[in-house]
């Protein structure tokens, strides 16, 4: 368990953060200069701020930074230029075991004797994930550390870091992209002018505030069905849901894909023949008003987001309480992690 009460004097207002989160992953978000960096600097202690920090029990908020065993990844991943990758790794402990089995997880044996200097942006991040989990962190702090990587390499990335969830290691992990929380955080904090603003489940939190209307579902059970060109899963919900078959065929599960809802169908009644292999039903919970389109909350055994155009929507009447029939093609989703 992770209990803050943290006040850090900022420019334009005073940070003031108290929360008391869990063991695993906290999503922190908000738009810019909401003092999420400053929340994560004053954990680590890189920044004076009062109050308490109790980790385990444990409050760091009077040892300094080095004494408090956190990790922390900021957004540049601030590699040691004169070492190559193994020496930054190991810079913080030679501990053999960790090393090699942090190789392993993030897949980092080709590049161990590569200059820092020479990594691409997803490399680096890699690295500086490496090295902060070299010391054992009791927190492990991350800083943004996709915004500066492309999207297909974001998606292998997130893959790493959910493998990094798995150590047991709790993560506060800042981001401006909705889907990432969702993929990787199992709650989430959000700020504004340095205060906490909501504070729940990703999906709840984001949704009233988000631009996008991504879905985002963790799978598993795999049924492959390799003449048809398809693989059954299920999400922790129990919704079944069809992916293609050769994105999957080889994947570890359980895994996390991803949907626009710009990219469902709705249809007002079942539709007799479609090529969309997953076709679900559902009841409409919520429709919002947006400039030039409508936002549907669409209840089936998992909640779904779909946009659709003002027009579409009047004319279909897709109002709250109206049954409807969602069409998603299996290679509309996006494998995350």
């Amino acid at each position: 368990m992770i209990d803050l009460d943290v006040q850090l004097p900022l420019p334009r207002f005073t940070l003031a953060v108290r929360a008391a989160l869990g063991e695993n992953v906290t999503a922190i978000v908000g738009r810019s200069g909401a003092g999420k960096t400053s929340l994560l600097e004053s954990i680590a202690g890189l920044r004076a701020a009062t109050g308490r920090i109790v980790i385990d029990g444990v409050d760091v908020a009077a040892l300094p930074p080095e004494k408090r065993r956190i990790g922390y990844v900021p957004q540049d991943a601030a590699l040691f230029p004169h070492l190559d990758v193994r020496g930054n790794i190991r810079f913080a402990s030679h501990d053999e075991t960790r090393f090699t089995s942090l190789v392993e997880t993030l897949e980092l044996a080709p590049l161990l004797d590569r200059a820092s200097t020479t990594l691409s942006g997803g490399e680096r991040q890699r690295v500086a994930l490496a090295r902060a989990l070299m010391t054992q962190p009791r927190l492990l702090l991350l800083d943004e550390p996709l915004a500066s990587v492309d999207q297909p390499l974001r998606d292998r990335i997130l893959l790493f870091l959910r493998r990094i969830r798995t150590l047991g290691v709790p993560m506060l992990y800042v981001t401006h992209q909705p889907f990432e929380a969702l993929a990787l955080a199992t709650s989430c904090l959000m700020l504004d002018e340095g205060r906490v603003v909501a504070h729940g489940a990703p999906r709840d939190v984001l949704y009233d505030f988000a631009t996008d209307v991504d879905n985002v579902f963790e799978v598993a059970d795999p049924r492959h069905e390799p003449e048809r060109g398809i693989t059954r899963v299920t999400t922790e919900r129990g919704l079944e849901l069809a992916l293609a078959h050769d994105e999957v065929a080889s994947a570890s599960f359980p895994l996390v894909v991803r949907i626009s809802g710009e990219e469902i169908v709705v249809f007002g009644e079942c539709p007799a023949s479609i090529s969309s292999r997953n076709v679900i039903e559902g009841v409409i919970a919520n429709r919002r008003e947006r400039e030039g389109s409508v936002d549907l909350t669409v209840t089936t055994p998992e909640i779904i987001h779909v946009r659709v155009t003002r027009g579409a929507a009047d004319e279909l009447q897709l109002t709250d309480g109206r049954r409807v029939w969602l069409a998603m093609r299996s290679r509309s989703f996006r494998i995350v992690g």
